[in-house]
């Protein structure tokens, strides 16, 4: 069965050799080695632990549901599919790398597949891993997940021997006896053709670059990301709109938007602004600039703006007298629709809706209030599938939230009832404020 993967704390006592590989590795041979805790804190920050926090977070949940690689299943997702594509060209690049005796190149290759198992795999596939329901789905993202990490664990072995050795000891050795008794006994990964969908792993890149821009939308907005927002437009040309489209629900889910809307024109995300240029016309018209200026605003921007792009003037009728405007006499501009926030990148021009009624507003409290729960929980020493009761003392805005969005906080915290009123005295009890009012929360663990 399966050991516990122990923290990442006591681990990095025994790993203190592997970081001073990987920062050898990671430094281009034809310029000069920086030593200093400083850059081993910083490689220990981007590689080793989101490594060992896959491997955690696999551990975790694999002995939680009993899964061992006997529980394989060949019924995978679309994004299942992706991280295998890409760990097939990740055996090709780094076999190729080290055979050349390029380990700057194999561990660029390594560090980068790391990130996008853990940012994007691991991150998008959670839910399938903390749902109750042993179904298809789950096996996949396990059967996904363990083939992932056990090659990489062998991909890694010549460069960081001790911890993957460490690691390897319980996702093979743990479930598997009879296995080599070492990583660095194992044959070298081969890859297969047949797995790599090279179509599929560009849809996945435009999901990814959509969903950063998206999130830099919100940061520049001042919108977190668990606050649910209402819509999000995403347009781009004919083929690359068809390929986001093949990935939108993953993009959906990301930008944590209630609709995605994909379209071909961009002005359907943007308006135009028109304005006469005070300069230009006021030395040409002199007293008439006034009625000028008024009279173009009068008149539609996108009309305006389809006339200028066609080299055509625009006229303007003063009262009969017939002025017309070119493009060097109006400044025009575009600006997001009200209401909206609008990012454009490598073709990809992408929209947020930044109005919050109501009901969304009670739902991103709603997620605010799982996140300490879940704090809580780790705080009170409770263990990821202890049932627990949760009390909670609050004005009548969060109680509403607790009433209306109860049976979702009691899921995402295992929480088998929700209570209004003091908690017992043997409860954790944590006090806090959410936006702007108080709330008492007792967490009681069921035993």
């Amino acid at each position: 069965s399966w050991g516990n993967a122990i923290w990442f704390d006591e681990a990095v006592e025994t790993m203190g050799a592997d970081v001073m590989r990987w920062m050898y590795c990671r430094t281009n041979p034809e310029t000069n080695m920086l030593f200093g805790y400083g850059l081993a804190g910083e490689t220990t920050r981007r590689f080793m632990i989101p490594l060992w926090n896959i491997y955690s977070f696999f551990v975790t949940y694999a002995r939680l549901d009993g899964w061992t690689p006997k529980n394989v299943s060949a019924d995978l997702s679309v994004l299942d599919r992706w991280i295998v594509s890409r760990l097939h060209v990740l055996i090709d690049g780094v076999t190729r790398d080290l055979e050349g005796y390029n380990a700057f190149e194999a561990s660029a290759l390594l560090e980068q597949f790391v990130d996008e198992l853990s940012k994007w795999y691991v991150r998008r596939s959670r839910r399938r891993f903390w749902k109750s329901t042993k179904d298809v789905d789950k096996m996949a993202a396990y059967t996904t997940l363990y083939t992932c990490l056990t090659t990489l664990l062998k991909l890694l072995a010549p460069l960081i021997p001790f911890v993957t050795e460490e690691m390897y000891q319980n996702l093979v050795r743990g479930v598997r006896p009879d296995a080599p008794e070492s990583v660095h006994h194992n044959d070298w990964p081969s890859s297969d053709p047949r797995l790599v969908d090279q179509d599929l792993m560009e849809d996945m890149d435009l999901a990814m670059k959509a969903s950063e821009l998206g999130r830099s939308l919100r940061s520049t907005s001042g919108i977190r990301l668990r606050q649910p927002l209402a819509v999000a437009k995403i347009s781009a040309d004919g083929d690359l709109l068809k390929r986001i489209g093949r990935v939108s629900d993953l993009i959906k889910d990301e930008l944590n938007v209630k609709d995605l809307v994909l379209c071909s024109d961009k002005l359907e995300l943007l308006d135009y602004v028109v304005r006469p240029i005070p300069d230009q016309l006021g030395e040409k018209y002199g007293a008439m600039f006034p009625r000028i200026r008024r009279s173009l605003s009068e008149l539609d921007p996108n009309s305006v703006a389809a006339q200028l792009q066609r080299g055509l003037g625009v006229d303007i009728d003063l009262d009969g007298t017939v002025i017309t405007l070119s493009a060097e006499d109006i400044d025009l501009r575009i600006q997001p629709k009200k209401g909206y926030a609008v990012a454009e990148e490598g073709g990809i021009v992408l929209s947020i809706c930044t109005e919050i009624d109501e009901k969304l507003e009670e739902e991103g409290v709603a997620r605010d209030i799982v996140r300490h729960i879940q704090n809580q929980r780790k705080m009170a020493g409770f263990e990821i599938d202890d049932w627990i009761e949760t009390y909670y003392e609050s004005g009548e805005k969060l109680a509403h939230v607790f009433s209306t969005f109860g049976d979702y906080i009691a899921a995402e915290t295992l929480s088998k009832s929700l209570r209004r009123g003091r908690p017992p005295e043997v409860a954790h009890i944590t006090r806090l404020r959410i936006r702007g009012e108080s709330l008492e929360l007792g967490l009681v663990r069921i035993t």
